[in-house]
């Protein structure tokens, strides 16, 4: 299956594989031009390709990370390789395009085409992602509820280790819930025991897991999800919704009339 080979790729660190610059100039360093077809003289081209247009992908980095163009370049030269964001702006592009294989549905490299993640799914406007949900997710049994949830015996057990908090307060369950704002039944429901597999959803649940993993395995100090230190999350890309946004889904307001 594509989805469940592109997580084993993921394991290989992205930080070894992409090591040319990223971005370009016009001739005399100005910025690149706005709108239309990317020109054929920008220059320092490594991922980007002649085919890509430039400024809207730039522009999309400004959006995404919520920073003007000198975050990533220097002023008067956006050719230079001096300034190293630079080149963690090229790793994360080579990560963009190592995720965004996993799924089928995803159609040309990464910034041509259709993806289901780009720069704008994890950093909505900062440079730095979130990790934990913002708020509680309060399903019915939450609601419902005269006392404190209790933890149940973990019963098929096939990524999270021994021990795992699985409900309750601070669980990994709760986690999922406020991750994608949706009630157990989203993954579980199926007129079967929780520990049942019998709704597909659950087994995608478990190769975010492991994407998860994959991706935090590429930055130091990280813990073993749901373990430790965890420089991404499912929170991270959902941010209570089960279809993540990405510039190719995300709904745009009318412009307002002159």
């Amino acid at each position: 299956m594509r989805l469940a080979t592109g997580l084993l790729v993921l394991s290989v660190s992205f930080y070894a594989a992409f090591s040319g610059p990223l971005s370009a100039q016009e001739p005399g360093g100005a910025p690149a031009g706005r709108g239309g077809a990317a020109p054929a003289n920008f220059k320092n081209l490594k991922l980007l390709t002649a085919k890509a247009n430039v400024p809207l992908v730039m522009r999309g980095f400004n959006e995404a990370l919520g920073v003007q163009c000198t975050y990533c370049h220097v002023q008067g030269d956006f050719a230079s390789d001096a300034n190293p964001k630079k080149d963690i702006a090229r790793k994360m592009i080579g990560m963009v395009r190592r995720i965004d294989d996993t799924f089928p549905s995803a159609v040309g490299e990464y910034p041509l085409g259709y993806h289901e993640v780009d720069c704008l799914t994890c950093h909505r406007g900062s440079t730095k992602p979130e990790v934990v949900a913002a708020k509680k997710f309060y399903n019915l049994q939450n609601i419902n509820a005269t006392v404190p949830y209790a933890q149940e015996p973990t019963l098929s057990m096939k990524l999270l280790p021994e021990g795992t908090r699985v409900h309750g307060p601070d669980s990994v369950m709760g986690e999922f819930r406020d991750a994608l704002g949706v009630d157990c039944d989203y993954c579980h429901g199926g007129n079967a025991p929780r520990q049942a597999d019998i709704n597909p959803r659950k087994d995608m649940a478990r190769k975010m897991i492991l994407l998860v993993r994959q991706i935090n395995a590429n930055f130091p100090g990280t813990g073993v999800f749901p373990e430790g230190k965890q420089e991404v999350s499912c929170y991270t890309c959902h941010r209570g919704d089960t279809h993540p946004v990405a510039l190719g889904n995300r709904a745009y307001d009318m412009p307002a009339k002159k």
